[in-house]
């Protein structure tokens, strides 16, 4: 019983931001989040299923959050770029 309040409070609260963040992400923000997810998953057959490779998949991790994170970047940094280039006459 205890288990279950533990999970309850800990799928609870993944639940309640990921219901926060939904509304910040774009489009291409989740394209990168399911490629990195994919990824993931190839990992877990490659290493789990097919016996092929051990691939430690819990190091791929952090990129489900880098992910969106650089495509967030990305609009004001290629604009930065775009100034410095029309400067310099290139």
């Amino acid at each position: 019983l205890f288990s279950a309040l533990t999970i309850l409070v800990y799928q609870g609260a993944l639940t309640l931001l990921a219901v926060q963040v939904q509304s910040m992400m774009t489009e291409s923000m989740t394209a990168e989040m399911t490629a990195v997810g994919g990824l993931m998953l190839l990992g877990l057959a490659v290493s789990r299923l097919l016996e092929i490779r051990p691939i430690r998949v819990g190091s791929l991790l952090p990129g489900l959050a880098i992910a969106p994170l650089l495509v967030a970047l990305q609009e004001p940094l290629g604009r930065w770029a775009a100034s410095l280039l029309a400067l310099f006459g290139r």
